[in-house]
């Protein structure tokens, strides 16, 4: 009885020295907010940490910023896409998953609810001078990561591009493109679809921010660009096409086999490496949904890895 009593107690310890352990080597999800005066609202965010960031008191760490898809918010690429918390302690990085609403994560010209819809000035102008504030990340573009899913995609070719010195490498998953270029033959026709995202927003509450909670509150009203030198600015193709290779951020885009988007990410791919060597692209099976993007993430942080992004 004493031994099997002994037994016991020595597997109970031994369970407990695991299950510290293991809660010792998982990633911290924070969430947390910031005031963005780009867009008015104070905005939530998630922060995943690397198991060592609070022993690691003198250790810098790289960053990646993901930004979600349309109709997504802070919480969709973990709620939604399953990315793993632990990629941040596996790769030694911290991640940080903004708000960007329905915004295309571009500065609206043709708004009509008269508030600032500045989302590119959101993250760059106040989201990442925030991050280096509170966190203790690596300064450099070469451990500065972005990139995001399908709306998210978008942007993050947009606003990489347009900041080519802020991010050393830049991803879209599945992403739209061709926004602009939708919005642009939009014009040409006299039509409307691309350019008024407020015309695919409900009511439904997603999140729980005063008034940025429902599709509608989180969609800017009229139109995303008032003309075609606005929808220019912020075109991946004329982007692309303006800068210098040696200026570019090593670029990668990844696309499902049966995605509608896949057309575009091969037209764009094609671009890019006509343009410059420091590019990948990735085809897999798969759909625009959440077991593709599941995978593809996981591949793109080997990348990120090979690349150097993860080097002190």
């Amino acid at each position: 009885m004493k031994t099997m009593l002994k037994k016991s107690i020595l597997l109970i310890f031994w369970t407990l020295c695991m299950a510290l352990g293991w809660a010792q080597n998982q990633s911290l999800v924070l969430r947390d907010s910031f005031y963005s005066p780009a867009v008015g609202l104070q905005l939530k965010y998630t922060a995943i940490l690397p198991a060592t960031y609070h022993t690691q008191t003198d250790v810098t760490f790289p960053v990646v910023y993901l930004l979600h898809g349309h109709t997504g918010n802070y919480t969709s690429w973990l709620t939604y896409a399953k990315l793993p918390p632990q990629l941040a302690t596996q790769y030694n990085c911290i991640i940080i998953l903004p708000d960007g609403g329905n915004s295309w994560y571009v500065n609206w010209t043709g708004q009509t609810d008269g508030k600032p819809q500045r989302w590119e000035d959101m993250l760059v102008k106040d989201l990442l001078p925030m991050v280096a504030k509170r966190y203790r990340s690596k300064p450099d573009r070469q451990h500065r990561t972005l990139g995001g899913l399908s709306m998210g995609g978008f942007g993050a070719l947009s606003v990489g591009l347009r900041h080519p010195d802020l991010f050393g490498f830049v991803f879209s998953s599945a992403g739209a493109i061709n926004f602009c270029q939708n919005i642009k033959r939009e014009m040409a026709r006299d039509t409307l679809d691309w350019n008024s995202p407020e015309r695919w927003s409900d009511g439904d509450r997603v999140i729980d921010v005063p008034g940025f909670s429902t599709q509608r509150e989180r969609t800017p009203a009229g139109l995303v660009f008032k003309t075609f030198a606005d929808a220019d600015q912020f075109d991946p193709y004329l982007l692309l096409e303006k800068l210098d290779a040696k200026n570019l951020p090593y670029l990668h885009l990844d696309c499902g086999l049966k995605d509608d988007f896949l057309t575009e990410a091969q037209q764009f791919g094609e671009l890019i490496r006509k343009k410059s060597p420091r590019y990948s692209f990735l085809q897999m099976p798969g759909e625009h949904e959440v077991p593709y993007w599941q995978q593809a993430i996981e591949h793109t942080f080997l990348i990120m890895q090979q690349e150097g992004v993860f080097e002190p």
